[in-house]
């Protein structure tokens, strides 16, 4: 019998030691990542570690739990914390809790997993809550905007097609990943963010929804009456993404109306600041001024959304509310003449306006800024509509991951949650399945395709992450600081990155080097140039760290026999640019077979890049004839078959240019100078029109057979990148190396 009493309490104490080891460590982590020490001598305030908002715990959980042992004057739960905080009138109380809840198992055979509570005494609490006040400016929140029995009107009377529609009407009702959509009035086009004004829906705007717009307009919130409605149904965890809506497309006000279910909406300023607002189910929000044109707003994909807490003994602390489905109601007014809001950096109207503008007064097609103006115009020409033009073509490049890229993720703690800036196609979101990865890209068609794989991504530029601070533990930007233009923005670039770093939290960053030949050693981008023609047209562009995708692609066309010199994307060709071309003009040149040469190409903005990609993009090698110069749509793109008035010498083609005109890379050769255009050739698929820029520039052209399209690049060269990440402060740089062509730097942040 006292052996069997002897073994029962040898067990206990197992158990004992083991709880005690837990909580030891989370009072450690407690203490190093947020500065709060517990206490060995009993206080009236406890701290519940895996009781928090980021376990899935509700405070309605928790208050009859501790309300059982005495008054509990305040439940403090602090967002995105596995902690909570319970706060007693008197110690012995909180003592008698303490000993008796010590170990206590949540949601015992209830949630997926079951959580073990693990108390201790703490000296203070913090003091935090959900701020729903604060609004944007221009933001109008108007709470039970209509009765329980206009919503349920309101819901029986949207209809939802099954997979038997016809085609017109799965063309104004369709099923995105993150929501099911439909629309009234004008259709909404998703893939260029826009409405065609001059065709709207036969079925005009339903009865009911009027009557909700004659509501809408007796506010005297709104000046200019909605004609457009965009119904969005959310299941539980889903969302959008962070957006401003088109400037161009819609009038001053956006008016949501929530039917079903409440959500938080999370606006997001340029300057970093971050305001959740709560939307209730039936309240209406109203976005006008800095809130509509300035301020990104999204819904954060997840099944539940931290809120003020509804029991009126806690002091309006926060909780975890459940959403159910959700339906909202977009109420827009078409816009008819261009934006000319007090908010040009984010109005396309304006931006567009700025660029024809350039166009008319003959301004150098491509040359280095000298203003933030004359920046941002460079890189919307020659880096962002480029890439929403190619977008389809560059994903189809990008396959394999780089092996240090992946490397740097399969080493981050599981659960670590990381932003990819600059995604491309995803080809990184799902190296290391265990960390919580998020992309972000500038193009909006790469940012699809991310989702079509299933992936979390938003469309965001660079220089503006809708991001809270310390929010991410790891970052990576591969090939997209290159593609800034001046100092100061790369500085931006990288100062964003540090502000959404949590401290302690790394970043790694890739950019095209200057150097393409160290140690004696030439990159594989170098080593293509001596290659045989075959060898070089199957390459057709590939970079220095994408040989393995070219080999790959060699073997494909020898096995299937195909005539390499048939092939229209490997004809020679070489773009340049005038002194007299405008902003938006580029040049090609047509080349016999005999003087077929490769392609420069590198790693590039906002998209991911690995030892399995290759960027088809010709250029030439040798001498060439004369010709005339072409213009694609906006003047980006630029139809093979058309010879620009050039001069010609033994070593190169040379176009007389000014001495502050971006120069285009010619293929397999050392930089010359820093900041530079490089060319992506893009085949036109004449059966569609797929590939090109302009229906009427392929009419024109019928023997046309691709478009040469320029990113503008700035190379770094040795030491610079390193000097870039220390300059913005608070940061210390971990490792730097060289990986083909391209130089690395692991940072962290202090």
């Amino acid at each position: 019998m006292a052996s069997a009493e002897s073994q029962e309490k040898k067990k206990l104490s197992k158990a004992e030691k083991k709880a005690a080891r837990k909580q030891a460590k989370s009072q450690h982590l407690l203490l190093k990542h947020d500065g709060i020490a517990t206490s060995e001598t009993p206080t009236k305030f406890l701290l519940i570690g895996n009781g928090g908002l980021l376990n899935g715990i509700q405070q309605e959980l928790l208050a009859p739990l501790f309300k059982h042992y005495g008054q509990v004057e305040e439940i403090v739960m602090l967002p995105g914390k596995p902690y909570s905080f319970v706060c007693y009138r008197e110690i012995d109380r909180a003592i008698k809790a303490h000993d008796n809840l010590q170990g206590y198992v949540l949601r015992d055979g209830l949630g997926p997993t079951n959580i073990r509570m693990y108390l201790s005494y703490v000296t203070q609490v913090p003091k935090n809550s959900i701020n729903c006040e604060n609004l944007p400016a221009g933001l109008i929140l108007i709470e039970d905007f209509i009765d329980q029995s206009l919503e349920r009107e309101l819901l029986e009377s949207i209809t939802w097609e099954d997979g038997s529609a016809t085609c017109e009407s799965q063309s104004a009702q369709q099923s995105l990943k993150h929501r099911r959509v439909k629309h009234h009035g004008y259709e909404f086009l998703y893939s260029t963010n826009n409405i065609d004004k001059d065709n709207p829906m036969p079925d005009g705007m339903p009865a009911l929804f009027g009557q909700v717009i004659d509501d809408i307009m007796a506010t005297g919130h709104v000046q200019c009456r909605p004609d457009q409605l965009t119904i969005n149904q959310y299941q539980p965890g889903q969302g959008i993404p962070p957006h401003i809506d088109t400037h161009s497309a819609f009038e001053d006000a956006i008016i949501a109306l929530s039917l079903g279910s409440q959500v938080l909406m999370e606006f997001s300023h340029p300057d970093g600041r971050h305001i959740p607002v709560l939307l209730p189910p039936r309240s209406l929000v109203i976005m006008t001024g800095e809130a509509r044109y300035l301020w990104s707003h999204g819904i954060t994909p997840r099944k539940g959304d931290i809120v003020p807490s509804a029991t009126t003994d806690t002091k309006g602390g926060l909780t975890l509310m459940p959403r159910s489905v959700r339906t909202s109601l977009t109420f827009r007014a078409i816009r008819r003449e261009p934006c000319k809001c007090d908010y040009p950096s984010r109005c396309d109207s304006q931006q567009n306006q700025t660029i024809v503008k350039a166009i008319q007064e003959h301004n150098p097609s491509a040359s280095l800024p000298t203003s933030e103006q004359e920046a941002a115009v460079l890189e919307q020409t020659h880096v962002h509509q480029v890439y929403d033009r190619i977008a389809e073509h560059f994903s189809d490049t990008r396959h394999k991951p780089w092996p240090r890229v992946a490397e740097f993720l399969n080493k981050l703690a599981p659960g670590s949650v990381v932003m990819d800036v600059g995604c491309g196609n995803g080809k990184y979101l799902g190296v290391n399945r265990s960390l919580y990865t998020i992309g972000c890209d500038r193009s909006q068609h790469l940012v699809d395709i991310c989702r079509q794989r299933q992936f979390q991504a938003f469309t965001s530029d660079a220089l503006e992450l809708p991001v809270r601070s310390a929010s991410v533990d790891a970052c990576i930007c591969i090939a997209v600081i290159h593609h800034f233009s001046t100092q100061a923005r790369r500085e931006k670039a990288v100062q964003e990155i540090v502000r959404i770093l949590n401290s302690g939290g790394q970043a790694l960053i890739y950019v095209w080097a200057v150097e393409q030949e160290r140690n004696k050693k030439k990159s594989n981008y170098l080593k293509d140039s001596k290659t045989s023609d075959k060898v070089q047209i199957a390459n057709n562009g590939a970079t220095d760290c994408e040989q393995e995708a070219v080999d790959t692609n060699l073997e494909t066309e020898r096995r299937n026999g195909n005539a390499c010199l048939q092939n229209p994307e490997t004809d020679s060709s070489i773009s340049n640019q005038n002194s007299k071309a405008t902003v938006n003009e580029s040049h090609s040149i047509t080349a016999s077979p005999s003087n077929v040469g490769c392609s420069d190409t590198s790693q590039d903005c906002c998209k991911s890049k690995g030892t399995a990609d290759r960027e088809d993009v010709p250029d030439i090698e040798r001498r060439n004839g004369v010709g005339e110069k072409g213009v694609g749509e906006k003047g980006v793109g630029v139809p093979q078959g058309k010879d620009p008035k050039v001069t010609s010498t033994d070593s190169d083609v040379h176009l007389q240019t000014t001495d502050n005109t971006l120069p285009i890379h010619k293929n397999r050769t050392q930089f010359v100078q820093p900041d530079l255009l490089v060319p992506w050739h893009l085949k036109i698929k004449k059966d569609t029109g797929q590939g090109s820029p302009s229906k009427d520039l392929t009419a024109q052209n019928e023997a046309a057979q691709s478009v040469v399209y320029h990113r503008y690049y700035h190379v770094f060269k040795e030491g610079e990148l390193e000097k870039l990440c220390l300059c913005v402060g608070d940061t210390e740089v971990v490792s730097s190396y060289y990986d083909q062509g391209n130089w690395c730097v692991v940072f962290k942040k202090k």
